[in-house]
């Protein structure tokens, strides 16, 4: 499969880590799924997949018979600015650059069904609870494009960086502390990292201070090499900026990179080390394309694939008939989130403000109730958005609970919570007062960018101002993404209510977003329960002797789950259904997230592109 993430993303901004679909044999005391029958939509057009409970409409698969021709596969970054393009894999921290860099990446590990990592990536690991170990095993043929082994020592170079004091990035985080050895050799107490164990150059056990559940799903572990023979000249400081990194990357996927113009393009050929599979085409090219106009180059065959197309536009691409549409349920959700409190920099945790104005959990529920997910996903969104239950997103669909009932829209309940709670119209102006009798006025923040974005924003906030509280958009605006999470971020004094969204990566552990010690813990929640509930998921009691213990794992899941319904510290909004469409001369294309898929196996079937009719 193709690349997904590792960790907790902001959906606009991205400032997290990438996974590659990678690999380990983690034995697992749950049932083996049953292989799923692979159907392409030329088979079966009106069949529907299902992912937990939601349904998709289109399939995650689309598989063609036929001789390839070679040719240039042409791929669309849709984008309305400039990518920056840094391909490598601890220094770069946005989405763009980490779906440039899928080709030459390709699968170094691989996932389970449950993204977990399992065998069958150009590397296994063998996991030991009672050593406390992973243990990578390279396969023994994996070379970088310039010809040199991939090896043991790569991996060791990436730990070396990450916990460098010289490191900016932001991956040396608690998992990767929780390395042996990692602190000491980031404070300047040891000049290695103690607890990685070279074997032999095709072997690298790591161990760690605790065992927890993550490690199986990648915490504390590098899911790519970087080859250090190529990099190790390089100063850390400098590497960001470096042609080697910037232009010239050594990788050892099916594919390299022969050409960048910045910005705007990457051009790939066939890595001539490459040990597996030999690739279908003879070049990749991704080029930016402009949101305003993918619709026009789908139709006229510029691009063969657009990953993740805009839901937005759907209505003038989806009976395209040049084109076929993929669909799969996104690690990710979008959600309402109530400022609590603040990020106190110096403990490194967060503080909660007893007297935030949305400090009362009835206000927080009465405004989840009056939220209207299910008429966004209609109006705004074609629904290609489910309104969401959980802060588990059914990507994850052993431990969401799909039976949860969330906060479905609800007007009356809202206004009746609030009656309850003393929140009443005491002076007749239609708008509610505190309980005290004050005035309460509720600031939301909500992010520029597309054409919905004003209308959506205005959308919710009639939603509240039907049950009679009165929200307005801070400072009268819609703010600029960047400036968005810088406010959101340092906690802004004057946000109440904010929008915003998380791309949730492989490891379903909540603790990265809503952990006491978490940075992206933006509403800046944090109790004693939640603690113990947390540390329930990453207890190593989750992992048996056979491996991970799933009927423990679902439990303290869904314990969370619904301590979170509870206190809505955040209100989830929306499961995303992503879309890819594929131009129907491509041969192979594969969402499925337990697959072989990969960047070699895709062709082409013709030399010119099917245009639309």
């Amino acid at each position: 499969m193709k690349r997904v993430w590792k960790t907790i993303i902001p959906l606009v901004l991205v400032l997290s880590l990438l996974l590659t679909a990678c690999g380990k044999k983690a034995e697992v005391s749950k049932k083996e799924d049953k292989p799923k029958e692979e159907t392409s939509q030329e088979e079966s057009e009106d069949k529907k997949e299902q992912t937990g409970e939601i349904e998709l409409p289109y399939p995650k698969l689309l598989q063609k018979d036929g001789e390839t021709v070679g040719g240039t596969l042409n791929m669309a970054l849709v984008s309305d600015t400039p990518f920056e393009g840094i391909f490598n894999t601890f220094l770069s921290e946005n989405a763009t650059d980490m779906t440039l860099a899928g080709p030459i990446c390709g699968s170094f590990l691989k996932s389970g069904p449950d993204h977990e990592i399992v065998d069958g990536g150009y590397c296994d690991i063998e996991f030991n609870k009672e050593n406390k170990t992973a243990t990578y095993k390279i396969n023994k043929d994996l070379t970088w494009c310039d010809g040199e082994p991939v090896t043991a020592d790569d991996l060791i170079f990436v730990y070396e960086c990450i916990g460098s004091k010289d490191y900016t990035g932001v991956r040396y985080d608690s998992d990767y502390q929780n390395v042996v050895g990692m602190e000491e050799y980031h404070d300047g107490k040891a000049d290695i990292i103690s607890g990685l164990k070279k074997i032999d150059d095709k072997t690298l056990e790591v161990t760690f201070k605790e065992f927890y559940p993550g490690i199986m799903w990648g915490a504390g572990l590098t899911y790519d090499p970087e080859p250090k023979h190529y990099l190790e000249d390089v100063p850390l400081k400098d590497m960001e900026a470096d042609d080697k990194v910037r232009l010239k990357p050594v990788s050892c996927g099916p594919f390299m990179i022969s050409n960048v113009v910045p910005g705007e393009s990457v051009e790939y050929v066939p890595n001539p080390y490459w040990f597996g599979e030999k690739p279908k085409v003879d070049k990749i090219v991704y080029k930016r394309a402009n949101p305003d106009t993918i619709v026009e180059a789908l139709k006229s065959g510029t691009f063969d694939v657009v990953d993740g197309i805009n839901v937005d536009s759907y209505q003038e691409y989806k009976d395209l008939s040049n084109i076929t549409l993929l669909s799969n349920i996104e690690n990710s959700y979008g959600y309402i989130g109530f400022k609590l409190g603040k990020w106190d920099s110096k403990a490194g945790e967060v503080v909660m403000n007893p007297n935030a104005k949305l400090a009362d959990v009835k206000l927080r529920q009465a405004i989840a109730y009056a939220t209207n997910n299910e008429e966004v996903a209609e109006m705004f969104y074609n629904n290609l958005r489910i309104p969401a239950n959980s802060l588990i997103d059914p990507g994850h669909a052993t431990f969401w609970n799909a039976d949860q009932e969330g906060y479905k829209y609800d007007s009356e309940k809202a206004k009746e919570i609030l009656d309850e709670a003393g929140y009443l119209d005491v002076d007749g102006d239609g708008m509610r007062e505190d309980p005290k009798g004050n005035k309460l006025k509720i600031n939301f923040l909500a992010m520029s960018g597309g054409d919905i974005a004003e209308p959506l924003a205005q959308f919710y906030i009639q939603c509240w101002r039907d049950v009679g509280l009165d929200v307005g958009l801070q400072n009268g605006r819609l703010i600029e993404m960047n400036a968005f999470y810088d406010m959101v971020q340092k906690d802004n004094e004057d946000i109440d209510l904010y929008m915003g969204g998380w791309a949730t990566g492989s490891n379903p552990d909540p603790s990265g977003l809503y952990g006491r010690k978490a940075q992206f813990n933006f509403p800046r929640f944090a109790t004693d329960e939640n603690d113990k509930l947390l540390a329930a998921i990453a207890s190593e009691d989750a992992i048996g002797e056979d491996g991970i213990d799933y009927d423990y794992l679902l439990k303290a899941y869904h314990d969370w789950q619904e301590y979170m319904f509870e206190q809505v510290p955040v209100a989830p909004t929306h499961f995303r259904i992503g879309l890819t469409a594929i131009n129907n001369r491509v041969n192979y294309w594969d969402l499925n997230t337990v697959s072989d898929w990969g960047w070699e196996k895709v062709g082409l079937l013709s030399d010119t592109p099917e245009k639309a009719k």
